[in-house]
């Protein structure tokens, strides 16, 4: 069996590839915006506070 590459095959690759890319940040960029229910104290306290 003979597999032929040609340009314009792999254009078309390359364009849906790019839709399905965007598609899913777009979905995932607008599903991430929500913030943590705990948010993290930072770990290295600042100069001159006290450490618990």
């Amino acid at each position: 069996m003979k597999v032929m590459c040609s340009f314009s095959l792999l254009l078309r690759l390359a364009f849906w590839l790019w839709v399905v890319a965007l598609v899913m940040g777009v979905a995932l960029g607008s599903a991430g915006g929500t913030a943590p229910a705990n948010p993290v104290s930072p770990a290295v306290a600042t100069h001159g506070k006290e450490v618990d």
